[in-house]
């Protein structure tokens, strides 16, 4: 054998990430799932044949993820548990894939405005009466809200990531969720600079109870375009021309 070609080389992968990739294939598989504790420490490294340290350096790194909490104490709740929110990983995950793939903040935007587009013409067909109060009362709070910004950003990624939920598409709603928690910095950042915030604000509210009012009327086509819109204008008006 004389080509050097024919030859790879040897992945040398660290204990923690063997036991890391068999707590991934277990949950991927269906054997562990959200709300279900891990074995203790103890038994893992004695089920793993690993170090203590090594399992301690997986834990760690899960509940840096966002895939494992870590729950203190001694009594049966405590140890780590496989979270249920995982939106807070794919939060992370994506903002960190932002900044290191250098995205720029109009793709995102492009990406946000088809997903809702989407999931308020799904609304405007799917919606039930409790949905409608729910996005009114969030409305209502927003228009409460005193002066702090941070609240009404808030409730309003609360109002976009209600739609989506409505829409019947849980993938959709957990992107999105993330998709306002990667830019929320951003979001913060643009009211900070706001010297008429409160009117802007309530300016945004009066846009949002446009949108709800034409998916609560079966309006598919103009809620899709309502929120589009307004999207759109907020970013170009509000972020990208600062």
């Amino acid at each position: 054998m004389t080509s050097e070609a024919a030859w790879e080389p040897v992945r040398r992968v660290r204990t923690h990430e063997q036991v890391l990739e068999q707590i991934e294939r277990k949950i991927l598989d269906g054997s562990l799932r959200p709300g279900q504790k891990l074995p203790s420490e103890r038994e893992l490294v004695a089920a793993l044949g690993v170090s203590r340290t090594s399992v301690r350096e997986a834990l760690r790194a899960l509940e840096a993820m966002g895939i494992v909490e870590a729950r203190t104490g001694s009594g049966p709740d405590a140890g780590s548990v496989i979270t249920s929110q995982s939106t807070t990983a794919l939060t992370n995950l994506l903002r960190l894939h932002i900044a290191l793939a250098q995205i720029s903040l109009a793709d995102l935007v492009e990406i946000r405005v088809q997903l809702e587009r989407n999931a308020a013409r799904a609304a405007a067909s799917t919606h039930t009466p409790e949905d409608l109060k729910r996005l009114a009362a969030l409305i209502d709070a927003m228009r409460a809200t005193g002066e702090e910004y941070r609240e009404f950003n808030a409730l309003d990624a609360e109002f976009h990531v209600g739609i989506t939920r409505i829409s019947g598409n849980a993938l959709a709603a957990d992107l999105m969720q993330a998709l306002r928690g990667a830019v929320e910095s951003e979001m913060a950042a643009a009211f900070a600079r706001l010297s008429d915030w409160r009117s802007v604000a309530d300016s945004l509210a009066t846009e949002h109870e446009g949108i709800l009012r034409a998916i609560e009327k079966g309006d598919g086509d103009r809620a899709a375009d309502l929120v589009a819109d307004h999207i759109t204008r907020f970013y170009q008006d509000r972020i990208l021309a600062t």
